[in-house]
C-alpha cells in the first residue's frame, strides 16, 4: 500500500528545461512527476549526507581529538553554556 500524496510543489521552468525533464522522463520509462520525485529526492539525499559527513583535514582531526582526550577545566563560561544547551533540549 502507497501513501497518499498530498503534498505539492509548483514549478516554473524555462521550455528548454522541460523539454529536457520530459525527454530524461521518457527515456527512464517514468512520468515527469515520478522522474521529479526521483531525481530531486536523490538529490536532496546527497546534499543532507554531505551536510552530515564532517570531514577534516589532519591537523583539524589531532585537534579535536586531543580536546576529547584533555577536556578543557570547567569555568563559569563553560557552566553556562552547558545550562543554555540543556535548556534547549
Amino acid at each position: 500500500m502507497t501513501a497518499l500524496k498530498k503534498q505539492r510543489i509548483d514549478l516554473r521552468l524555462s521550455n528548454e528545461d522541460k523539454s529536457t525533464i520530459e525527454e530524461a522522463a521518457a527515456i527512464s520509462n517514468q512520468t515527469i512527476t515520478q522522474f521529479m520525485v526521483a531525481s530531486a529526492s536523490e538529490r536532496a539525499a546527497e546534499v543532507i549526507e554531505r551536510h552530515r559527513r564532517l570531514v577534516l583535514n589532519e591537523e583539524s582531526w589531532n585537534l579535536i581529538m586531543d580536546a576529547i582526550n584533555n577536556p578543557p577545566a570547567l569555568n563559569e563560561r563553560l557552566k553556562r553554556a552547558a545550562a543554555r544547551l540543556q535548556s534547549m533540549e
